[in-house]
C-alpha cells in the first residue's frame, strides 16, 4: 500500500501504525507536505513532524511537484511510479541523519536547516499564490449551472444526466486551459487517456472542492484559506495515484473520495483505496490487538 501523508499526519500513530504493518507499506510525501514540516520554528518543527518517517527511512517516498506531474505520460502504466522522486526519495534516510546531528547541537547542521525552512517558508508562499488563482471562482462554478441544478447540489440530491454531462465538459474545458498554461506546454493525451492525466484530475478534484463549497452555501472565499484549500485539492489529486489519503481534515478526506468516486466512474485507474480494506486492521494495531 502507497497512501499519500497529509501534512496533519506526519506526527500521527496511524501513520507509524501504517508503516508498522508491514514493510511493503509506503508513506508518500508531496512536496507541499515537506516545505510545511518547516513552518513554525524549524528547528522544532522539523524534528516533530519528521518523528515518524525518521524511523521508516525506507519506507518513504518523495514526489516530484506539480510542474513535473504535468508532464507525466498518462499511457503508461504504474503512473504513480512516474511521479516518485529518484533523488529526493534516497536522500530522505541522509535527511534523518542530519536531524539526529541538529538534535544533539551541532551547530552547523542546525543552520543548513534554518536556511532550508527559510527557503521553504518562501517557495511555498511563491507556490501558494499560484496556487490560490487556479480556475474559477464559486459564482464562475455557479453560472455553468441553473439554478435548479445549484439546488440539487446544495441539498445533496442526485443530479440529472445533463448536469453530470456539465460538469464533466467544464472539467475538460478547464483542463485545456491548464494545459495552455502550463509553462513545458504538455500534449494532450488521446481521449480515452485524458482522464489519468495529472491536469485533468487536479481539475476535476477543484471542481469537486468547489461542489463542496456550493453545498456548504458559500459566496466567497477568503484569500487565505483558499490558499490552504488549493494545497488539500493537491494532496487529494495525488492521492488518486495512490492507495488514498491519510489526513485528519474531514473536509480534504471528502474532496478526495468524491473525485475517486468520479474518476471511477469515467473509466479511470485507479488503485484500491487503503481505507475500504485496512481500517480494520489499523483500528486493531492502534488499539494493540494482534491482526488476522
Amino acid at each position: 500500500m502507497r497512501i499519500v501523508i497529509d501534512s496533519n499526519r506526519m506526527q500521527s500513530d496511524e501513520l507509524r501504525a501504517f508503516l508498522s504493518l508491514s514493510p511493503d507499506n509506503q508513506a508518500v510525501l508531496t512536496d507541499y507536505a515537506a516545505m510545511e514540516a518547516f513552518q513554525g520554528n524549524s528547528l522544532v518543527s522539523i524534528q516533530a513532524s519528521w518523528s515518524v518517517i525518521r524511523d521508516f527511512p525506507h519506507q518513504v517516498l518523495a514526489l516530484k511537484g506539480t510542474r513535473a506531474a504535468g508532464l507525466v505520460d498518462p499511457r503508461a502504466p504504474g503512473i504513480g511510479k512516474r511521479f516518485v522522486s529518484r533523488t529526493e526519495t534516497k536522500s530522505i534516510a541522509d535527511f534523518s541523519r542530519l536531524l539526529d546531528l541538529a538534535a544533539a547541537g551541532n551547530l552547523s547542521v542546525q543552520k543548513q536547516l534554518l536556511q532550508r525552512g527559510q527557503w521553504a517558508d518562501d517557495h511555498m508562499k511563491s507556490m501558494l499564490a499560484k496556487a490560490s488563482d487556479m480556475n474559477i471562482s464559486i459564482s464562475e462554478f455557479s453560472a455553468f449551472f441553473t439554478q435548479a441544478e445549484l439546488k440539487r447540489m446544495r441539498t445533496n440530491e442526485a443530479w440529472k444526466p445533463e448536469t453530470g454531462a456539465k460538469f464533466l465538459d467544464l472539467v475538460e474545458y478547464l483542463t485545456a486551459n491548464s494545459f495552455g498554461a502550463h509553462p513545458d506546454r504538455p500534449r494532450w493525451p488521446h481521449d480515452k487517456h485524458i482522464v489519468n492525466h495529472f491536469l485533468y484530475r487536479h481539475t476535476l478534484t477543484y471542481l469537486v472542492y468547489m461542489l463542496r463549497l456550493i453545498q456548504r452555501g458559500a459566496v466567497t472565499r477568503k484569500a487565505r484559506l483558499a490558499r490552504n484549500d488549493a494545497v488539500d485539492v493537491i494532496f487529494a489529486t495525488y492521492a488518486t495515484y495512490y492507495n488514498g489519503l491519510m489526513t485528519m481534515d474531514d473536509e480534504a478526506g471528502a474532496i478526495h473520495h468524491t473525485a475517486r468516486g468520479i474518476l471511477s466512474q469515467v473509466g479511470a485507474r485507479m488503485p484500491e483505496d487503503y481505507m475500504e480494506s485496512y481500517v480494520y486492521e489499523l483500528a486493531r494495531h492502534l488499539e494493540g490487538k494482534p491482526s488476522t
